[in-house]
């Protein structure tokens, strides 16, 4: 009887030492990886298919760039793209790519016209930035 005590007393033992030693570890994450902001802006910009579509039937570039005066440089914006088709729900471009390809630098967005590859089947697009 007292062996199969010792032998508890030791599982306890251990038991807490495991115990200790992941809580340490859980503790002693690093903290400084991430920041949190509690004030983000969000723009949905739309465009309609007489807006990207020009009179003479070719792509407008111009709603390529976006003027975002309060984009800082440090804090990078994430942008996802919506696109409709005529009969169709809402759809992402995580449908046909990894990702959206745009720069941003002095409040400018520059969006990569690849983003807007079938523009001409397109009925509506929103742009939404978060910053």
């Amino acid at each position: 009887m007292k062996k199969n005590a010792e032998c508890q007393s030791g599982y306890i033992f251990w038991l807490l030492i495991g115990v200790l030693a992941s809580s340490s570890c859980i503790n002693g994450q690093n903290s400084d990886r991430f920041k949190e902001y509690k004030q983000l802006t969000k723009r949905v910009y739309h465009f309609t298919k007489v807006e990207f579509i020009t009179e003479e039937g070719e792509f407008n570039e111009a709603i390529c760039t976006l003027n975002i005066p309060d984009l800082k440089e440090d804090s990078p914006p994430y942008i996802a793209i919506y696109y409709k088709r005529e009969n169709s729900e809402w759809f992402t471009e995580s449908l046909y790519r990894k990702r959206v390809r745009f720069s941003f630098q002095d409040g400018i967005v520059k969006l990569d016209r690849t983003n807007f590859w079938d523009w001409f089947e397109l009925n509506e697009i929103k742009v939404v930035i978060i910053y």
